[in-house]
């Protein structure tokens, strides 16, 4: 069974199978999620998402999400795209949202981090920079190879709808 999803702000949508898992179906699309995201293990909120509609169709929240989110999944339909799974078929449609959970202020967290790094030799300040560097080296890489196989998968999907289409219309007639 096929699910039509569709990612807001953006409006990417397309078809994936019941059983694939929202971030999967984000990346085949193309759509930018998770960045950083330990895929999986829903310990980040780096691929939050909300269900606009749809939510029927998703897998129950994990403990990962409860712990994570807490309220925040009934209230404002928010979910880790990393734990859900899509268990039926339909019509869904997931916002990319901005939900980062707050312990301390952003200039704290700053502040600390400069400190730290302030404190630091010179050797672990230049080793500290490479690593950051591969880091950022890697992440533009891999987003520069998801961008043609998104492509590919929507050309894809577009091929496939319109195989279905004159299928069906060959149908009518012949009805």
């Amino acid at each position: 069974m096929t699910v039509s999803i569709t990612f807001e702000p953006s409006g990417i949508n397309g078809v994936v199978a019941q059983g694939t898992y929202l971030i999967d179906a984000a990346r085949r699309m193309g759509v930018s999620l998770g960045q950083g995201c330990t895929v999986g293990k829903g310990e980040c909120p780096a691929c939050v998402v909300s269900i606009k509609s749809g939510s029927e169709y998703l897998s129950i929240p994990s403990n990962a999400e409860e712990k994570l989110l807490g309220d925040n999944i009934r209230s404002d339909a928010l979910r880790l795209a990393c734990q859900v799974k899509i268990e039926s078929a339909g019509d869904i449609v997931v916002a990319i949202s901005a939900f980062q959970p707050r312990t301390e202020t952003k200039v704290d967290q700053d502040s600390e981090v400069l400190k730290k790094f302030g404190d630091l030799p010179l050797t672990k300040k230049i080793a500290t920079l490479m690593q950051l560097e591969a880091i950022t080296m890697s992440e533009a890489f891999d987003s520069a190879m998801q961008k043609p196989l998104a492509f590919g998968s929507r050309a894809f999907d577009k091929i496939v709808e319109q195989a279905r289409s004159a299928k069906a219309k060959v149908n009518q007639k012949s009805s």
